[in-house]
């Protein structure tokens, strides 16, 4: 213990030092080492924590002490594959992590800097210092962050910071067979250089398509010049893009994006243009859908608040955002002898929405959620919307109004609710029109032990009720609106409401690194074209499903699976046995502060 202690205060003191301009600093860096106060911080940060750890903590309750001290100096350590940000002096031995550390280009100190929004010389703000590890570890090419700090002496006014980032292993490949004769690849390097940026190819493989192998190419840079906007370009064969037709579709897109990355942040939003066009590569005949679309997609926001705490030092955390948005959908070329059910599909849509939010929004640090391990921000606060906008679709110009509230707690046991209203409707004529509520409950349970397994359960209740309908779609229970893997083509009502729950174990075995969580899932769910009858039999259906998950959170890789799904009752010419593997799987809690102002139909 004590040599682990020597260690981290080594490595402090030396990379402090290697900035050191006199030999004035270089004695304050001794009065630092042999402080009372430091050598207790050093000391906890440095414990040996128990193996596989389960936390649930308020994410700035380890910064209040420091509330209001002066940042003296901000300095970055990035730890390679052997080490943990809760542990640097533990070091793991093993083959993988030294080749790893060889292969890998560790994530530049400039590209670390300008990630980070705490500033030297500025009082010390515990919400903004949470703040800024759950972005860091938001990060595609970081696992995980962790923020130091370490007091001057025990009656000084200011504090230095030491900020630890371990990145994932940015190499990456994957190859997804789909059936016997289509086969889907991606290779991809998450931190070119080790300076924020994406570069990927992606393909498949079909023996049906002609031709037979088809790409996708994909840029994407993190924090533009220290601007926190992201940029993102890409060329697709493959249908991975923003799509709305039914065939295979090409195109090639563009888009800036800047998030609300703290609540106190000013502006956020993003602009994307993308122009799409359908590709026969089934070889399909006379029943081949031509056509050729072009996407235009902008909004900004503004985040303020309305009063300040009586404590100067102290930061109101109720926030306001206003925010407006564009979005047009214009086919060049529309397919011929388009079905009234296919209208809509192939429809010009141009709208324009505006929002005003009133939010609040802080997070819990734990880990075992959805990943295997790593630490996860989990969210509690709340979130009201009120937008309002007008929309010209099928010739038909309408008033759009709704509303959307969204409520996110944590008990003191780990589990986690999140509670979600949303009301949305067209107005024609001073008549509601394809009028929409919504209203769903989940729940993360607290982490159970088996032995050395945990196991996590979720839960999830939603209905939703369709009033008036003009033009929009119906509902469905297809896939994540209903029944997991189901996908009917022609089963729509106007009310609906499921039931789903899953458990996860989360096992103890490894192996390459790899480790492994069995899951079971059940589905239950009601659709009914009438709203009056919809707890009958007949409208009832569900799904069981049972996975092996498998991931390596040190590598880029998503999350893989292989799942086999049972129907007890099936339409059209779905099977009622199916298996389903997955290689790039996103499963990740979600954490954004604000989105782009929507309507209820909007995915």
């Amino acid at each position: 213990m004590k040599t682990g202690v020597f260690s981290l205060m080594c490595l402090i003191v030396l990379s402090i030092a290697a900035t050191a301009q006199d030999t004035t600093q270089l004695k304050k860096i001794d009065q630092l080492k042999q402080s009372k106060v430091t050598k207790q911080v050093v000391g906890a940060i440095t414990r040996t924590p128990k193996a596989d750890t389960v936390i649930t903590i308020k994410s700035e309750d380890a910064f209040l002490p420091y509330e209001g001290k002066i940042i003296r100096h901000i300095q970055i350590n990035r730890i390679g594959f052997d080490r943990t940000v809760q542990d640097t002096t533990r070091r793991f031995r093993s083959s993988v992590a030294r080749i790893a550390n060889r292969l890998h280009n560790n994530t530049k100190e400039w590209v670390v800097q300008e990630n980070i929004f705490l500033r030297e010389g500025k009082p010390f703000n515990p919400y903004r210092a949470a703040d800024n590890e759950r972005y860091l570890r938001d990060l595609d090419f970081i696992l995980d962050s962790k923020i130091f700090v370490l007091p001057i002496s025990e009656n000084s006014d200011s504090i230095d910071l030491l900020v630890i980032t371990r990145d994932v292993f940015s190499l990456g490949a994957s190859f997804s067979p789909r059936n016997i004769t289509e086969h889907r690849f991606r290779l991809q390097e998450a931190n070119l250089g080790g300076m924020g940026q994406r570069l990927q190819v992606a393909g498949v493989y079909d023996a049906n398509r002609n031709p037979t192998i088809d790409y996708e190419y994909l840029y994407r840079k993190i924090n533009l010049f220290g601007s926190f906007v992201n940029a993102t370009a890409g060329y697709t064969e493959i249908n991975t893009g923003r799509s709305v037709g039914n065939e295979n579709e090409s195109a090639y897109f563009f888009r800036l994006d800047r998030p609300l990355f703290h609540p106190f942040v000013r502006w956020a939003g993003a602009a994307e243009i993308s122009r799409n066009w359908s590709t026969n590569t089934m070889r399909k005949e006379a029943d081949f859908a031509r056509y050729e679309y072009l996407i235009h997609d902008a909004w900004a926001g503004y985040s303020f608040g309305l009063k300040k705490l009586p404590n100067a030092l102290a930061e109101n955390r109720n926030r306001r955002f206003i925010a407006v948005r564009a979005f047009e959908e214009r086919f060049l070329k529309k397919p011929e002898n388009i079905s009234t059910f296919d209208q809509l599909t192939y429809s010009n849509r141009t709208t324009f929405l505006g929002q005003l939010t009133f939010f609040k929004q802080d997070f819990f640090k734990t880990n075992y959620v959805l990943g295997f391990g790593r630490t996860e921000d989990v969210p509690y606060g709340y979130r009201l919307s009120f937008t309002g906008g007008w929309e010209n679709e099928l010739h038909k110009k309408r008033i759009y109004t709704g509303a959307e509230l969204n409520l996110s707690t944590v008990n003191e046991n780990g589990t986690f609710y999140t509670y979600s209203v949303k009301l949305g409707n067209y107005w024609s004529k001073e008549l509601i029109e394809d009028g929409l509520a919504q209203f769903g409950i989940s729940r993360y349970s607290r982490i159970y032990f088996m032995g050395n397994t945990k196991i996590r359960h979720q839960a999830e209740i939603n209905f939703a009720s369709q009033i008036n309908r003009g033009q929009k779609r119906l509902l469905d229970i297809r896939d994540v609106n209903g029944i997991q893997g189901f996908r009917p083509d022609s089963l729509w009502g106007a009310q609906r409401l499921y039931f789903r729950t899953e458990t996860v174990l989360f096992t103890p075995w490894k192996l390459a690194g790899f480790r492994f969580a069995p899951v079971t899932r059940i589905d239950l769910a009601y659709l009914a074209k009438e709203s009056r009858s919809l707890l009958q039999k007949q409208n009832f259906y569900s799904g069981f499903s049972a996975a092996l998950r498998a991931r390596n959170e040190n590598l880029i890789f998503n999350t893989v699976e292989a799942r086999v799904y049972y129907y007890p009752k099936t339409i059209e010419a779905l099977e009622p046995w199916r298996f389903e593997f997955r290689s790039n799987l996103r499963i990740k809690y979600p954490t954004n502060l604000i989105a782009a102002p929507a309507t209820v139909y909007d995915p």
